[in-house]
């Protein structure tokens, strides 16, 4: 038992790290090149709406269907890019906090399964 809660509190240590680090590196990056503050479900255009729309069903078939790790941060790898490329394309700033967050969700990723945090 005591192993269990060990693990269990070393995940949400692991969690709140990481939390940690992408609120320090979104209020840097906003402060440093004035970047403001957008509601977070806003979008471009009808195009990016129905784009993330799509991608987001093709994940959710893709973890349903197939259980696959590895195509399922692929494709929300892929939902952040397109979300930051579209954000880029209408002149918005808001496309570095998105990269960002991309970068910092690669290596929480990477970390996690490397010291065998968030594998099974």
């Amino acid at each position: 038992m005591n192993i269990i809660l060990n693990d269990i509190y070393q995940f949400i240590l692991y969690i709140v790290v990481f939390i940690l680090i992408f609120y320090v590196s979104e209020k840097t990056a906003r402060k440093k090149w004035n970047i403001v503050r957008r509601r977070e479900a806003q979008e471009i255009n009808s195009f990016h709406k129905w784009g993330k729309r799509i991608l987001w069903i093709i994940f959710f078939v893709t973890w349903v269907f197939f259980s696959s790790w590895l195509k399922s941060l692929l494709i929300i790898m892929v939902i952040g890019l397109f979300d930051a490329y579209m954000q880029w394309k209408s002149g918005e700033k808001e496309y570095i906090i998105t990269l960002l967050g991309l970068v910092i969700f690669i290596v929480f990723i990477t970390f996690g399964y490397s010291f065998h945090i968030l594998s099974e």
